[in-house]
């Protein structure tokens, strides 16, 4: 499997995380939440499952290229965007699917176009952008040829809304590449339920 950042690892390895872990089917998260809640989940802060009310969970209906701390929403409405809606996976699509060069892709396009100007973490040089989209190449592969290993450190977090909607919060690249290349069985940590879902379900 590849791997992926070894500083993050070891310190998510130090820091024990008391997500609740569910076996999911990757096509069954059709949502990236925007934005998202980022406060939760960070490294140190011994981050739990928890329970939310209100209206996070609503659809919206906007296009995002990657995520919110890029693409701030000025009406600070917050919910699930479709993957439908989702540039990033979309061009997932395009380039393993269709079969189409990374180059030609709206979301390479768009990062690229930002290096000058708030450049997106792990994009933000010629030689990043190269080394990325190999490490995508390769984990593409790896799901494809049936590698994946459940790594805790590396698994994907959710967010679990109303009627079943779920979403992904972080472990974006993973996810996303778990759907496209049609994985069925996926592990993910889930961040925040709706207040209205059993949790005693999961």
């Amino acid at each position: 499997m590849v791997q992926e950042n070894k500083k993050l690892r070891l310190l998510r390895t130090i820091v024990r995380r008391r997500y609740r872990r569910i076996s999911v089917d990757p096509g069954n998260v059709g949502y990236i939440q925007y934005p998202e809640f980022r406060d939760s989940h960070r490294i140190l802060a011994r981050p739990k499952t928890r329970e939310l009310a209100g209206d996070w969970d609503q659809t919206i209906d906007r296009e995002v290229f990657w995520c919110s701390i890029y693409e701030p929403a000025e009406d600070h409405v917050c919910g699930m965007v479709p993957f439908d809606n989702y540039v990033f996976y979309r061009s997932l699509q395009a380039h393993f699917n269709d079969g189409d060069a990374w180059q030609t892709t709206r979301w390479y396009q768009w990062m690229v176009a930002r290096q000058d100007n708030n450049p997106i973490r792990r994009y933000s040089t010629g030689d990043q952008v190269a080394e990325r989209l190999d490490f995508l190449d390769k984990l593409h592969s790896d799901f494809r040829s049936g590698l994946y290993r459940d790594d805790p450190v590396d698994r994907p977090i959710i967010n679990i809304g109303r009627d079943g909607r779920m979403s992904v919060e972080d472990g974006r690249h993973r996810l996303c590449i778990a759907r496209v290349a049609g994985l069925k069985e996926f592990f993910v940590d889930v961040n925040v339920v709706h207040a209205d879902v059993s949790l005693n379900g999961l």
